[in-house]
């Protein structure tokens, strides 16, 4: 008995100052940089912290407040989550979305089985369900943050990691709170993965790329707005021209991208490799849209104007029907016209049938 207080006491000790130094550096962060994400993370790990003084309180009031924390906690690190993937222009799959949606019954059996499991209705309609719902939306922002270890490496992995297990291990918290051979348990592995966040996410906060504003403020040269039809010979001079603007560019042909830009590589075959935003399929077309509409988003606030350079319509051709990608380059236009960007398309004249060539650029005139 004296063995677990002492355990509770260390641990819950651990997790105060874990919460209260990630809730002011990042803070700290924010302030500095203006990274809404940041701001909203470090408002959870302070939420967290109120949660952890708050609970070792023997008022059944301050306890309430407690378990309100813990799932405000969650919110905030969902929200969070959702923030930073918009600000890196990362869509969050259709696919992951369903499977998220899955939540619903899933929280209905868990209070189920939290009931079976202690047999207490109070425990079960307060812990149970804040423990339920912090739970579900901490496993939820883990999923949906997977996508930024394109950019953010190892650092993104243990974060979303971390996370992920975090929101699993408030369950057996649920399920086995009231029994004190669980206690000691629940809060060595509640303090070993709010450390692993911690760390995780003050590392993420602090890495250049995260500093580094995605959409810089800067004097771009003068181009003509709207829709551009070069050759590759041509793309060349307009790489040199647009060196340190902040370009959105889907590349076949790797040597003409910038450090400044955010590149994505169109390939059938995913990978890896530094200065690059990451890989799509051919076949994305959608996704590629969502990434063009959130960049223009991006630059519409910041007072920059968009340029979008796509150097492989030919290749995109070759994965899909003619038809799906006039839509698709017609939508990419539409788009640049509306927030007053540029959208320059390299093709080969010789790669294309002439009445295919007339028929796009009538299109995007």
């Amino acid at each position: 008995m004296e063995v677990n207080s002492t355990i509770l006491m260390v641990c819950g000790l651990i997790v105060m100052i874990a919460d209260i130094t990630a809730f002011a550096l990042i803070f700290r962060i924010y302030l500095k940089h203006r990274r809404k994400s940041a701001l909203i993370f470090s408002l959870a790990w302070l939420s967290d912290f109120v949660m952890v003084t708050l609970s070792t309180s023997n008022r059944s009031l301050l306890l309430y407040i407690a378990e309100i924390s813990l799932t405000v906690f969650a919110m905030l690190i969902f929200a969070g989550s959702v923030k930073l993937l918009e600000e890196e222009s990362i869509p969050i799959s259709y696919s992951t979305l369903k499977k998220l949606g899955l939540m619903a019954p899933g929280f209905y059996l868990f209070i189920i089985l939290v009931y079976k499991s202690t047999g207490n209705p109070n425990w079960t309609l307060t812990a149970g369900v804040s423990l339920g719902i912090s739970g579900a939306f901490v496993f939820a922002s883990g999923i949906i943050l997977r996508p930024i270890e394109e950019i953010y490496k190892k650092t993104a992995k243990i974060l979303y990691l971390s996370v992920v297990l975090f929101g699993l291990h408030l369950v057996p918290a649920a399920l086995f709170g009231l029994y004190e051979w669980y206690l000691p348990i629940g809060f060595m592995l509640s303090t070993t993965f709010t450390i692993l966040m911690v760390y995780s996410m003050y590392r993420l906060t602090s890495m250049r790329e995260f500093l580094k504003d995605s959409i810089e403020t800067v004097k771009v040269p003068d181009i003509h707005t709207g829709t551009m039809i070069i050759s590759p010979k041509e793309l060349g001079k307009i790489a040199t021209k647009l060196e340190n603007v902040p370009v959105l560019a889907f590349l076949r042909d790797l040597k003409h991208s910038r450090p400044e830009w955010k590149t994505y590589f169109i390939t059938a075959v995913p990978f890896r490799k530094e200065n690059l935003a990451g890989t799509l399929a051919p076949t994305d077309l959608a996704k590629m849209t969502e990434i063009t509409f959130q960049y223009l988003e991006e630059t519409s606030r910041k007072g920059v104007p968009g340029v979008i350079i796509i150097d492989c319509v030919e290749y995109l051709s070759m994965y899909n029907s003619w038809e799906s990608l006039m839509k698709f380059l017609s939508k990419l236009r539409d788009l640049v016209l509306v927030k007053g960007g540029t959208l320059i398309l390299v093709i080969d004249k010789n790669s294309i049938e002439e009445r295919l060539f007339n028929q796009l650029r009538k299109l995007l005139e």
